[in-house]
């Protein structure tokens, strides 16, 4: 996996991931409705290619990309700093992963280390344009308030038999607004988590056992995150502005931590019942599609930690 020096025959790799990664952007670009899915699995080249050609590789991947896509779009705004955190996503999960590192300390450091570049990557663009930080951040924030707003009124329209007062639209968007901090950090661990999952299939193709990435389907959530739950959930009843906004999104963040734990409850029994493709195929479709089943998957992981559904320690012993 690891190398300091480009060789010839990373060259063929080098062309084929900068290929890959500006092919997934331009449908990101040119089919919005597929782009909604697409960004997802914009870091995977830069992920793979990291793993295989090395350090130097994956670097250039990256700024031959990005290159590429400001040469384009002749433009350096946010989309570019967007795309450009992406592909820092699979590049520091290669870096994480190749130091066999554990899941969470792969997904945290990988997420703290885009967060810094991205930073200083801002920092940098105000002192350099001016436009600053807070501007840009604002303008952002107004142009998502405006489309959250803009969606809930198309809705409206469309279904004009519910009658939606206007006061409950305008709340519901101002709601969205402020939960977007969460919103965003539970989209980029759903985008980390399936790249993970993909890669791992990938290296297991090519017979690379990551034992740090290895059984997924037995993670579990540290117990004391329940305690976090419990208070930010009573903080909530208490409104106290920016704390309130806080609490709500420290809330939804640690919801997604449950929902993830319960992903890994179901995996763990279809793969113990050896359920067939189709069945688990057609479970996770649901999951996505209907909040029902999403908060029934929040459940399994929020009582997991009580009632231990896996039975992990006995197992653990068991196999001692």
């Amino acid at each position: 996996m690891t190398g300091t020096l480009i060789q010839p025959a990373a060259i063929k790799d080098i062309l084929t991931g900068i290929f890959l990664c500006i092919m997934i952007i331009a449908i990101i670009y040119v089919m919005p409705l597929i782009g909604v899915f697409a960004w997802m699995f914009l870091p995977l080249p830069v992920l793979f290619y990291r793993l295989k050609t090395g350090r130097n590789p994956g670097a250039i991947i990256i700024a031959a990309s990005l290159a590429v896509l400001i040469i384009s779009t002749s433009n350096f705004a946010l989309n570019t700093l967007y795309f450009g955190s992406l592909l820092m996503t699979g590049f520091f999960l290669g870096e994480c992963i190749e130091q066999h590192l554990s899941i969470e300390k792969i997904i945290l450091y990988t997420g703290f280390a885009v967060l810094s570049a991205c930073v200083m990557i801002l920092f940098f663009y105000s002192l350099t344009f001016t436009e600053g930080i807070d501007q840009l951040i604002s303008n952002y924030v107004l142009r998502y308030q405006n489309l959250s707003t803009q969606l809930f009124s198309q809705s409206a329209e469309l279904y004009p038999e519910i009658k939606i007062d206007q006061h409950m639209l305008e709340k519901a968007s101002s709601l969205l607004v402020s939960a977007f901090p969460a919103i965003f950090i539970n989209s980029y661990l759903t985008m980390v988590w399936l790249n993970i999952l993909l890669i791992r299939k990938l290296l297991h193709r090519q017979g690379i056992i990551v034992k740090s990435i290895e059984n997924l389907n037995q993670w579990k959530a540290p117990e004391y995150m329940v305690f976090g739950l419990i208070g930010l959930s009573v903080l909530m009843f208490f409104p106290m502005g920016v704390v309130t906004i806080l609490a709500l999104n420290c809330l939804i963040i640690l919801l997604f931590v449950y929902f993830f734990q319960g992903i890994a409850v179901v995996s763990f029994f279809f793969q113990k019942k050896r359920a067939p493709f189709a069945l688990r195929f057609f479970f996770y479709i649901l999951i996505a599609i209907q909040p029902l089943f999403m908060f029934l998957v929040i459940g399994f992981g929020l009582f997991d930690t009580w009632f231990n559904f896996r039975k992990l320690d006995t197992s653990l012993k068991i196999n001692k």
